[in-house]
Order: C-alpha cells, then structure tokens, then sequence
C-alpha cells in the first residue's frame, strides 16, 4: 500500500500543479484563481513501490482544466512535477514536491511545499507559489490517485508500482 503513496506522491506533484487552480465554489484570489478539473500520470524514476521502504523520486506530467482567475487568457495549463518521498506498498508517502505549471496564456508558476499521501483518498494540501505568476500565493489541492487498481496490486507484490493515474478534483488560490 506503500507502492500506492508513492503512486499519491507523484501525484501530489501535479496535484501541486493543480493547486494553483482550483475547483467549483473554490475561492478566486490573486490571478490564479481556481481550476476545476484535471488529470496527471506518475512514474517512479528509479525503481518501483515495493514491500520494502525505499527513498524514491516520482515525476508527474498532467494538465488543468476549467481554470477561472483575474486573468482571462488562462483557462488551463498543462504542468511537469518531482516529488521526493520514502515509500513502500503499506504506508503513504510524504514528501517535499515541486510543480512547474505552464499556462494557458504562456505564463509560468512554480509551486512547492510538502504533499502528504496517503491510502485513504482524497489527498489535500497547500502549496506555496515560490515563483512566477501567482508569487506568494498559498494553493489548496484535492487530488485524488488511482491506487486500488489490479497493476498496482500485482506490481506491489511483484516487481514493484512504476506509474499510476490520478485526477484533480479542486484546486484554489487561497491568497
């Protein structure tokens, strides 16, 4: 179940990415405003989830969507993440995370903070926006990660979870 934070872990990153949009009735402050919707794909670079607990580096590629802000031009945005975390199939991952979000318009955020993952799902965080549009900003993400799945499952028994898929379900600008 490890295997599955880990997957969370990757997806915290773009579920970073997400944060600096948010979802339906989330806040709209600053011009990152919210997205509503949104899907990533995780991998473990090094070596998979496994039984054993081991210090892993995820990266995530996904896209926002329905995003509203101050900026008109902005209604999406595709992002790249790495998220860092010890991970193993029975126990979430916890980590530092780092989103590089490009958006609609051609404007870039970078947001990062911690992401904690765990089993149960939905995951919830705030990141802060460290640099570009948006900087100082803190953003609430919900995202939530396919880890009941049967290749993750087979992979944690096995030769270990490599890359999994996941959706954002709110992210907002919080200020």
């Amino acid at each position: 179940m490890r295997i599955f934070g880990k997957v969370a872990v990757a997806g915290s990153v773009w579920a970073l990415a997400m944060s600096l949009s948010a979802g339906p009735g989330a806040a709209t402050i600053g011009p990152i405003g919210s997205c509503g919707s949104g899907e990533f794909r995780w991998t473990a670079v090094e070596e998979g989830i496994g039984l054993s607990p081991r210090y892993l580096t995820f990266t995530s590629v996904g896209a926002l969507r329905d995003c509203v802000g101050t900026v008109p031009a902005i209604t999406g945005g595709t992002f790249t993440g790495v998220h860092t975390a010890w991970s193993d199939c029975m126990r979430p991952a916890d980590g530092p995370i780092t989103v590089t979000i490009v958006w609609s318009d051609g404007q870039t955020s970078v947001l990062s903070g911690p992401w904690p993952v765990a089993m149960s799902q939905p995951t919830v965080g705030v990141l802060a926006v460290t640099e570009g549009l948006g900087r100082g900003e803190r953003v609430r993400i919900v995202a939530h990660y396919d880890i009941a799945t049967v290749d993750n499952v087979v992979g944690c028994l096995g030769a270990g979870v490599r890359t999994g898929t996941g959706r954002v379900l709110e992210a907002a600008s919080s200020g």
